[in-house]
């Protein structure tokens, strides 16, 4: 069988467009690809309209062919002759069921309902999404359930550093460390009355300079690629993100990790951080890993530091990593890391969280929409949240409330933060318990098995029945072992 998969962004174009919208699209595509090219011949388009020229060949040779389109269902594409099942993630209780935006008007595909009766049949990441989809085609609908497939997992016993070794990091980012901010919540008070003078070009004149950086004993001025030594002076993070650099530092105690787009409003990172320097803001042996993306992280920058200065002081400590890591980077980030954190509204999926825990990597949570699949207290400090709370679609006007998410538990999130730092740090036993549940748990839920066996039986039902004569001749004849049955219909 051959598998023809689109999604918007590519190798080459993910690291310019992370944090755009759909990005998130192209990691669903990657992880899913290995474990179909275990089913059968696995090719990448960069247009969906290539998949009839495809489908005719196939065609032509008796072989089947499906085209999995990695996009929103507004966005994936109909009117062709090759069968398309969309593959997607949604965070919401319900589906948009009409054109309900004025941004819709031009693109019926924006029911969704009409999509889903045009492909027939559909692949979500979560049985939330199943149900949301279900309440408006009905019971019977063709759609299925299947996580994204979790390759590469930890197989050893995750350990943690005592307290006087820390955490080893070294990689090449743009950092901001709180440590280097020089915070100081006196700096947002002014004593001058606001009079209504407009603003002058040339008033930058008279405000002081950018707190600029300041080298290292050893490193030349102004180069880029010089080492950022966490014992060495400490320098200036002012208003502009930091030039990328090789970090090497050292993190002491206990490590919390979360990989997120500020700008989507549902990864609710105010809550992570303030919930985070409150709970912790006398305890120097706590640091927040932040691995940001987004469309304008200069923004996301500016409210970060404003949210610290806020918060400040403070004697925790927060790191945010901007922009695109590759995978030797993201793998150290996860080697450094105690807990990964989420505190996200609503998840369609949120597959960060499940590489974490397929590495062995305990996490903080809501229970949640998507993470209600996989997120239990063997293996997560649970936080309560309460669903309900109006909100827009994410691709609407943003001017109606439609729809509806979930509302996080402050408090109890606080609480998750107190609770994971003493088992982490008393408690090795119960955290070598949490560690190897959620590797154990992460394999059951989406290993390659798990997922090529739910492809297998959605995608090409005819070769699970193939598969179940073979078994059934194997067990009279015990002697021999017949190769697997070829993924055709």
């Amino acid at each position: 069988m051959k598998f023809l998969l689109y999604a918007q962004m590519d190798q080459s174009s993910i690291a310019k467009e992370l944090g755009a919208a759909d990005y998130s699209y192209f990691f669903l595509l990657r992880a899913f690809a290995e474990v179909l090219s275990e089913l059968g011949e696995v090719c990448l388009l960069a247009d969906p309209a290539e998949a009839d020229a495809l489908h005719a060949q196939c065609t032509v040779r008796g072989e089947s062919c499906v085209l999995l389109s990695f996009t929103p269902p507004h966005k994936t594409p109909l009117g062709l002759s090759c069968p398309t099942v969309p593959v997607f993630a949604w965070e919401y209780p319900d589906i948009p069921e009409r054109i309900q935006e004025a941004c819709w008007a031009s693109d019926p595909r924006h029911d969704w309902r009409h999509v889903f009766l045009h492909t027939g049949r559909a692949i979500a990441l979560s049985q939330h999404t199943v149900q949301a989809v279900k309440r408006s085609m009905g019971p019977d609908y063709p759609i299925v359930a299947i996580a994204a497939p979790l390759m590469h997992q930890e197989s050893e016993e995750r350990r943690l550093p005592t307290q006087s070794e820390g955490h080893p990091f070294e990689l090449e980012a743009r950092m901001a460390d709180s440590n280097r901010m020089g915070l100081d919540a006196n700096g947002l008070v002014t004593l001058d009355e606001e009079d209504g003078t407009p603003f002058a070009p040339n008033d930058w004149e008279s405000l002081p300079a950018p707190l600029a950086d300041s080298s290292l004993p050893g490193e030349t001025a102004g180069n880029p690629a010089s080492t950022e030594d966490d014992e060495g002076a400490p320098f200036g993070c002012g208003w502009d993100i930091p030039p990328p650099k090789q970090v090497r530092t050292r993190l002491q105690g206990v490590v919390y990790t979360s990989v997120l787009t500020p700008e989507v409003g549902r990864k609710n990172w105010e809550d992570l951080i303030t919930a985070f320097c409150w709970t912790f803001r006398d305890t120097a042996d706590a640091t927040l890993l932040l691995k940001l993306t987004g469309a304008d992280l200069t923004r996301s920058h500016h409210q970060l530091l404003m949210l610290l200065t806020k918060l400040s002081p403070f004697r925790c400590r927060v790191i945010a990593l901007y922009g695109y890591l590759p995978d030797e980077s993201y793998a150290a980030l996860a080697r450094a890391t105690t807990y990964y954190v989420n505190t996200s509204l609503c998840e369609g999926l949120c597959l960060p969280l499940i590489e974490f825990l397929g590495a062995g990597v305990p996490a903080i949570a809501p229970d949640n929409t998507a993470m209600a699949d996989y997120i239990r207290d063997d293996l997560a400090f649970v936080v309560a949240s309460y669903p309900g709370v109006p909100t827009v679609w994410p691709h609407g006007d943003y001017e109606i409330n439609r729809t509806t998410r979930h509302q996080l538990d402050w408090q109890s999130l606080a609480e998750a933060f107190r609770l994971s730092h003493e088992v982490a740090m008393h408690d090795p036993a119960r955290y070598r318990h949490m560690s190897r549940r959620a590797r154990e748990a992460m394999h059951a839920y989406c290993g390659p098995e798990t997922i090529k066996s739910q492809l297998r039986a959605f995608l090409c039902p005819d070769a699970v029945a193939t598969d179940d004569v073979e078994d059934t001749r194997q067990a009279s004849r015990p002697d021999q072992v017949g190769a697997p049955a070829d993924c055709v219909p």
